[in-house]
């Protein structure tokens, strides 16, 4: 059953989608470069994914000679009809739908900032007209102070009342409090999620949004996908992506997805990146700013749209407030002195240096989602043994990727969450609406 997919999308999904347990044939899906490696292979031909369902289009992949794929891999990815046919009727019963690169439907956004990177699949819940509507993406800590909770709320009902969509993560903390604040005002919201889609769309938490039509929940990833630190990474570039401008509430310092996103975005200067900056200004927050973030101004906020449209010129220049006296062990009276980081008046935002390892780190966990050898990391990065073996080192060391014994293997490393250990994970689920 695919009634409602494209033959593009249905095409994609056989390449790239998991579809249940892979493909009950031992191929795993095309990663992200294997995927663009083919999609140019069928540029060059004017062909589309939807000519390799026919004959025609299949018997051409004997032309196909790419160091990144393998032509029989094509192949067998496409003799799955049958798997696909089973996920997508179970996904229809959740209210899911799924869009491909090659769907008019799939926002255009993804694939101006992204390029090549672009997911090429995106599935969904609620209305997929929320893809294309743009909005502030509200971003933040799990871990919030009142003070930032009731700022991400406060933020989310001026977009409502003006109506701007609040795109976030979804995430417990500030994502879900600026959504709930947007969602409780009368507004629209677009939480993109790194994994649990399909457990999700069926949770009463969020029925009245998706029924209403003022919801959407969207993922890159397979809809029953666990939860990987990467793919909690990786979304947030969808998060911006998809916005019109950013607002980054409360970030570690050099630590943890908001800091690493917003970095992310300040890098790509697709988007306004703002970040609070008033009341108690987080250390993060503060370097933000020197790295060239943008003050969120103080409330109220009157007109939420124009701060959507990037300012012509520099950076508004600005520093912070000290941060607030805090009290330490001693009693009154002792206290910690005023942080000390500041936005230069004049310096220009500081470039955030990149070495290989991170470019090349997302498609490294990618080719890892299950085990594999460093000769299947060669091959899937297209790198010299040696090159394999010192990513794979660099990447054990920092706890992306778990080394197995007998016979060694590697893996992405998967984790329950600190803040959501056994039971407690469901609350990254609690209700948008406090009703």
């Amino acid at each position: 059953m695919t009634e409602g997919l494209s033959a593009d999308t249905q095409a994609v999904l056989l390449l790239c989608g998991r579809l249940g347990q892979n493909d009950g044939n031992g191929t795993k899906p095309l990663t992200q470069r294997q995927y663009g490696a083919l999609t140019r292979w069928l540029r060059e031909r004017s062909m589309r994914p939807a000519d390799l369902l026919e004959h025609a289009g299949r018997a051409r992949l004997s032309e196909l000679q790419s160091s990144d794929l393998a032509p029989e891999v094509v192949e067998r990815l496409l003799d799955c009809g049958a798997a696909l046919g089973f996920m997508t009727e179970r996904w229809t019963s959740r209210g899911l739908w799924v869009l491909s690169r090659s769907d008019d439907a799939y926002p255009n956004r993804l694939k101006d900032y992204l390029g090549q990177a672009a997911p090429p699949l995106l599935y969904g819940a609620g209305e997929p007209g929320l893809l294309q509507a743009g909005g502030l993406a509200i971003v933040g800590s799990r871990d919030a102070s009142e003070e930032e909770i009731g700022f991400a709320r406060s933020v989310g009902a001026a977009c409502a009342a003006q109506d701007v969509a609040v795109i976030s993560g979804g995430a417990r903390g500030v994502d879900l409090e600026a959504m709930a604040g947007g969602f409780e005002s009368g507004g629209k919201a677009l939480a993109v999620l790194p994994d649990s889609l399909a457990r999700s769309a069926v949770s009463a938490r969020y029925r009245e949004g998706l029924i209403s039509r003022r919801l959407a929940l969207i993922s890159p990833y397979d809809p029953e996908a666990r939860w990987f630190a990467y793919t909690a990474m990786e979304r947030n570039k969808v998060i911006y992506a998809l916005s019109d401008a950013a607002l980054v509430v409360s970030s570690a310092v050099e630590n943890g997805g908001t800091w690493t996103g917003a970095l992310e975005a300040l890098d790509a200067a697709r988007i306004t990146v703002y970040v609070k900056a008033h009341g108690n200004v987080r250390e993060g927050n503060r370097k933000l700013l020197v790295r060239g973030g943008r003050p969120f101004p103080e409330g109220p906020w009157p007109d939420v749209r124009s701060l959507l449209t990037p300012p012509a010129g520099e950076p508004t220049l600005f520093t912070p407030a000290p941060a607030p006296e805090e009290t330490v062990s001693g009693g009154p009276g002792h206290s910690r002195p005023p942080n000390e980081t500041e936005v230069p008046s004049s310096a220009p935002p500081q470039a955030r240096p990149r070495d290989a390892f991170e470019v090349i780190l997302a498609d490294l966990l990618l080719a890892l989602a299950e085990p594999g050898t460093e000769k299947s990391v060669e091959q899937a990065l297209g790198v010299v043994p040696a090159q394999a073996k010192a990513w794979l080192k660099r990447a054990c060391e920092e706890g992306h990727v778990r080394k197995l014994s007998r016979p060694v293997r590697y893996v992405a490393a998967q984790h329950d969450h600190p803040l959501f250990p056994g039971a407690e994970r469901d609350a990254e689920l609690q209700p948008i609406s406090r009703s």
